[in-house]
């Protein structure tokens, strides 16, 4: 087992010295980081002049680089047909009734009567969630659920 260990060791001794006697190469025939730095040139520094090595090209281990692609969006798969939604119930069937409106040059208000109590609602007001005020005129309260149409509601006959 000595005998391995040494032979191991030998090895490694020699690849250590092998690789440091690669690096000094490389460090001899470097430029000068103070001439490059500077701007000197060669014939100002009094060192005899050195044939000019390529820098060492290595091989891409992960491929070469590549400049970025455009980004394309996946195709985006056909809708798929959706059943038509349930008609939504009458607008009577929410309890609520107009019971008067009130103009002031350009403002309009409409108060509605409910069960719960009476409430006075302008133009982008929720009398509900998802039941939006959409337009108040002549006729009466134009309602817009979910964002739909508007529908009207108007006085009691």
């Amino acid at each position: 087992m000595r005998l391995i260990a040494g032979f191991c060791t030998l090895v490694c001794l020699g690849g250590a010295a092998w690789a440091g006697w690669q690096l000094a190469e490389e460090l001899r025939t470097a430029p000068d980081p103070l001439t490059v730095a500077t701007g000197a040139s060669q014939s100002d520094v009094a060192s005899p002049p050195s044939p000019v090595r390529q820098p060492r090209r290595w091989t891409a281990l992960f491929g070469e680089r590549q400049p970025p692609s455009p980004q394309t969006a996946p195709p985006q798969p056909a809708e798929e047909p959706q059943p038509p939604k349930a008609a939504k119930p009458p607008l009577s069937s929410l309890g609520y009734t107009l019971k008067g409106m009130v103009r002031d040059g350009a403002s309009s208000w409409a108060i509605v009567g409910h069960p719960t109590g009476d409430r006075l609602l302008r133009v982008g007001d929720m009398l509900e969630p998802n039941v939006r005020v959409a337009i108040i005129d002549a006729q009466g309260l134009w309602v817009s659920r979910d964002d739909g149409d508007p529908e009207l509601m108007a006085f009691p006959e």
